[in-house]
């Protein structure tokens, strides 16, 4: 199979200005024996700085750094014996390029990839202890700008760089990852081998891990380390420590392979943490933080998933991860001859189903017969039938919880666990044994995870969350009440193992449901125990008693068809009432009665065997029978003696307009429509009110001989037009059409005034009157010629009087300058003497006016008025 995966890798440390060629580092220890001196041990300590040779006006590598080592047990520095500063002056050691692999053949957009890597090594003898020491180098900055992590563009802040080692306490030498160089094109597929080799044949698992800042580093130059911890950077654009290339690329904890599809062009800070165990024992963890950088480029070629087995079933989907355009015909085969004619297929993207379980090798040609084809092969195994689990067993805080794998495989044995117990407050929470144990220091739900696989390749990962509690949840039996000749059966609820104290005339003192007969008051405690450490305890207080008190309460009145809640005073704990038929419950101790009739309801109460009764009467009396009256119309202004009857008292509201609320036959005089509420009592015996209502409805007449009194002249029409009620009687009927209606026509020659009586269905009546004044003169418009308007309320208003008019077309005002300052078409309006609100002075206007008069001919004047102040 040809190498189609270009894999950019750059290990990164970013300093400001003349630094940023320093594009990553990593810190590594080797235990080398012991020191001269008892109970020491030798070290060497090794920093690697990269630098990227294609960067403009390049500073060189530094030709010394500061490393600081402290000790963990008590965080110390450890003093450099020969300079007595308790940081140690560190010179380059060599310097070397870094080998770039070949490119496959058909890339293009190639990118130009040149680095090298200079070595800082330090010797150094440190005393035994308990916990081991950290070393450290810190600069600032990262390369700017970033695709994943903030991007600062000015000194220190969140984005400069920390490389440390952590050298346990044990005899250890941390990994050892390869150095080498490749591309990463954009959206496709890669693989980036990232194992790493342990001297002491400790067995690695790898994950993403956060990647360190600089802390309080502003610049380039050598200070001394900061003590552990150390911070980290601030990932943006959605990435995490744990995403840092995008959920699509992930690592693999077993072999340290990061695969899948590469994110967008630019520059990633990535974080790889490879922990190391001894025998299953935590030993340490090694930290490397590089940068990957993702070009532009594309190649033709195959990817195929590395995924060696299927777990699921017989059917396998088959795709090529390399998604490049220039891949244009596809030939698969499946390597299951068993399958006949489906052993081949010429799809993109084609599924094949397998005839049997076991290991496959099948192959993929791109571009078959083609410049720039390219083949691979892959075995696939198929042994289907695999399904991890897994439980646990307790849930309190600082006790062991219990993790059993409860995987099954059909096919294959079960060989390798990781799991991760979800604490974020420790690093420690991990283990890659079948069954494990762990201790959780606080309460809270926690994320557990696994991942299993078997001796045939399947590997799965599942995952629940846990609730850590402070101590176990369970209740029992209420505080009760019992009768010193009865058994009581205790109840407890949850799961685990149970004790109950004290162990006083109880039948099983380790079951959840016992049963106790205490002759005298006594609190049962029960204990229950999940796991061991792992309990919680409650009580119940059994209240023993000799006899029962009742008292079934005082005899009391209701009104017919109310009802009444029943009060017994007792220490019973079970209830019976008769009869029952008027009772809401009748096993309850305060039922709600509404009987029909008088009824003397029997009572007993009950704690166990023993039992008392006793009876309460209630006497059924029938409500008022309210009567208010009929409800009635009377003309406004008039009074009205209202009529209420059924009992002895009487309460009338609202109390508006009556003469006396309080009796039977007040006197109401409303000057509109109400609604009277009568409240009757009587003394029959029922304590409570009955209510009737009457309306009385005011009517109020106003009559209206409109229009307003008005001018005619001799023979002109006029309509009259009268409102208020169902009938009207005009008189005189002097000049009228038909003095019987609402609206006639009035033919005069004189000046008459009418009058107009309405009258309504309920017989309440109003009366109007109407001035017509007549004037024997032609139809016109009236003009005066001067007004006064000075507020006083004669001769305010310049205005023509319509007279035989039907219409007025228009009245307009000008001034001297033969502005228009005034006009309207509505009779009867006139000018107050202002233009724009500003009053006009004394001086003389001219007017024209134009109207229609009752016979349709147009009327035309104009002339002048005189304003006067």
């Amino acid at each position: 199979m040809k190498k189609i995966l270009l894999i950019c890798i750059i290990f990164f440390m970013v300093f400001p200005c003349m630094a940023s060629h320093i594009v990553g580092g990593e810190m590594t220890y080797e235990y080398v024996g012991q020191g001269s001196a008892p109970n020491t041990s030798k070290y060497t300590i090794t920093l690697k700085l990269f630098r990227d040779e294609n960067c403009t006006n390049c500073a060189q590598m530094p030709a010394d750094v500061w490393i600081g080592i402290y000790n963990n047990d008590n965080g110390s520095e450890i003093i450099d014996p020969g300079s007595g500063h308790n940081y140690f002056d560190v010179v380059k050691a060599s310097e070397s390029l870094v080998p770039v692999n070949p490119f496959p053949p058909c890339i293009s957009n190639p990118p130009v990839l040149q680095y090298d890597v200079a070595i800082y090594t330090l010797q150094v003898t440190l005393p035994d202890n308990v916990k081991g020491y950290a070393g450290a180098y810190q600069t600032c900055c990262r390369v700017h700008p970033l695709e994943n992590v903030f991007n600062d563009s000015g000194s220190g802040g969140g984005t400069g760089s920390t490389y440390s080692c952590s050298i346990p306490p044990v005899h250890d030498s941390s990994p050892q990852f390869a150095t080498s160089i490749d591309a990463i094109c954009q959206k496709k597929h890669f693989t980036l081998q990232y194992n790493a080799s342990d001297k002491d044949g400790d067995s690695l698992v790898y994950a993403f891990a956060p990647a360190y800042n600089s802390g309080a580093i502003t610049d380039s130059r050598n200070v001394n380390p900061a003590a552990p911890a150390y911070g980290s950077v601030n990932y943006i654009n959605g990435y995490t420590s744990q995403d840092p290339l995008g959920d699509k690329a992930v690592i693999d904890p077993q072999t340290g392979i990061i695969s899948g599809i590469a994110p967008g062009v630019g520059e990633y800070v990535v974080c790889v943490a490879a922990r190391s165990y001894r025998n299953g024992v935590f030993v340490s963890e090694h930290r490397k933080d590089f940068i990957v950088n993702v070009t532009n480029c594309d190649f033709a070629g195959v990817e195929l998933d590395p995924k060696p087995v299927s777990c699921d079933g017989f059917s396998v989907d088959f795709s090529n991860d390399n998604n490049s355009s220039q891949n244009q015909t596809f030939y698969w085969e499946f390597g299951d001859p068993a399958s006949g004619v489906s052993d081949t297929s010429t799809l993109k993207t084609p599924t094949h189903v397998y005839s049997d379980t076991g290991a496959y090798v099948y192959k993929l040609v791109i571009n078959r017969g083609q410049q720039c084809s390219d083949s691979a092969t892959q075995i696939r195994s198929v042994y289907p039938g695999f399904f991890p689990g897994f439980t646990s067993t307790g849930r309190c805080v600082n006790t062991a919880i219990q993790f059993n794998d409860t995987t099954k495989s059909r096919y294959g044995a079960v060989s390798a666990w990781r799991w991760n117990f979800g604490n974020p407050a420790a690093t420690n929470d991990t283990s890659i044994i079948k069954n494990p144990a762990y201790t959780y220091s606080a309460t809270g739900n926690y994320p557990v995870q696994l991942t299993v696989s078997n001796s045939k390749g399947c590997i799965k990962t599942i995952a629940d969350t846990i609730a850590i509690i402070d101590k176990p949840a369970f209740d029992v039996t209420n505080d009760t009440l019992i009768c010193s000749i009865d058994t009581l059966q205790l109840t407890a609820t949850g799961t685990g193992s149970i004790v109950w104290t004290p162990n006083y005339n109880i039948n099983n003192e380790n079951s959840f449901n016992p049963l106790v007969s205490p002759k005298t008051t006594t609190t049962y405690s029960a204990t229950l125990t999940e796991t061991a450490g792992c309990f919680a305890t409650k009580s119940v207080v059994v209240n023993v008693i000799d006899n029962v008190t009742l008292n079934a309460g005082n005899d009391s009145t209701i009104c017919q068809t109310d009802s009444i809640r029943l009060n017994p005073v007792s220490d019973g704990l079970h209830y019976v009432w008769t009869p029952a038929v008027s009772l809401n419950n009748n096993t309850v101790k305060n039922p709600t009665a509404a009987p029909s009739i008088n009824t003397t309801f029997h009572v007993v109460a009950s704690i166990g065997k023993c039992n008392a009764a006793d009876d309460v009467f209630i006497r059924v009396v029938p409500y008022p029978n309210a009567n208010a009256g009929v409800d009635t119309t009377i003309c406004f202004p008039a009074s009205i003696q209202l009529h209420a009857s059924g009992g002895t008292s009487y309460l009338w509201s609202p109390s508006t307009f009556l003469s006396n609320p309080n009796v039977a036959d007040p006197v109401a005089t409303p000057s509109q429509s109400i609604r009277y509420i009568v409240a009757v009592t009587d003394v029959l015996g029922c304590p409570k009110s009955s209510f009737d209502s009457v309306l009385v409805l005011v009517e109020k007449i106003v009559a209206d001989a409109g229009p307003r009194d008005t001018n005619i002249v001799v023979n002109q029409p006029l309509q009259l037009n009268g409102t208020g009620a169902e009938t009207f009687t005009w008189s005189p009927s002097t000049g009228l059409n038909n003095p019987g209606i609402a609206n006639p026509v009035a033919l005069l020659s004189e000046s008459q005034q009418y009058v107009l009586k309405v009258q309504s269905a309920a017989g309440c009546t109003g009366t109007d009157t109407i001035n017509v004044t007549v004037y024997k003169v032609d139809p016109g418009l009236y003009v005066p010629n001067a007004f006064t308007p000075n507020g006083d309320g004669v001769n305010d208003v310049f205005r023509p009087i319509p007279i035989g008019m039907k219409s007025l077309k228009y009245f307009k005002v000008y001034n001297r300058g033969g502005q228009l300052i005034f006009s309207t078409s509505i009779q009867n309006k006139g000018w107050d003497g202002t233009f724009k609100g500003k009053p006009q002075d004394t001086d003389v206007f001219v007017w024209i006016v134009e109207g229609l008069d009752y016979q349709g001919k147009i009327i035309f004047q104009k002339g002048s008025v005189t304003l006067i102040r």
